[in-house]
């Protein structure tokens, strides 16, 4: 009798050891290692897709940017053209001013104002902020061929499993 006792106790102990998701799980002990965690995945996301969109031939910034500022920058670099739907100045900045500082918005490219590069690196990406899910890092991007540098304060968000660029302040 006392053997099936133990036995019984044992098979208890182990049904509730494994059966319970609280008694298995880890206790979090600090909310801000999460942030933290979260911010290292938006830096190493930003860092490879910055370097992964210069080395495509025909890269489109749609796809590492939210549609909106994606909207907000096709603007910006078209201000004063003679196509159809492009604003003056006055209209960009009338437009885009309630979202954007309109006075960092760079209107030669995106991310790096020259139109040829051979070799984009990030050489420095560190969190500014973070705020929920919206991180702003302080980027600074390089060309090594042609030695030009670029400093440029990148806001990105979650958006679902994967992080997008949703401003980008160029000075």
């Amino acid at each position: 009798m006392n053997k099936i006792k133990i036995v019984l106790a044992f098979h208890l102990i182990f049904f509730f050891s494994y059966a319970s998701p609280k008694l298995n799980q880890p206790e979090i002990s600090n909310p801000k290692e999460i942030a933290f965690d979260k911010s290292e995945l938006a830096k190493k996301w930003l860092v490879k897709s910055i370097e992964n969109f210069f080395k495509q031939e025909s890269a489109d910034m749609i796809s590492i940017t939210t549609k909106s500022y994606n909207d907000y920058k096709t603007d910006a670099m078209n201000i004063d053209m003679d196509t159809e739907g492009s604003l003056t100045l006055e209209q960009f900045n009338k437009k885009w001013k309630k979202k954007y500082d309109v006075k960092y918005a760079g209107y030669d490219g995106f991310l790096i104002s020259a139109q040829d590069w051979v070799k984009i690196v990030v050489s420095k990406c560190e969190l500014i902020s973070a705020k929920g899910n919206v991180y702003i890092f302080q980027v600074i991007i390089k060309d090594t061929q042609y030695k030009s540098t670029y400093k440029r304060d990148i806001k990105v968000i979650e958006s679902g499993k994967s992080f997008l660029i949703d401003d980008v302040k160029e000075y």
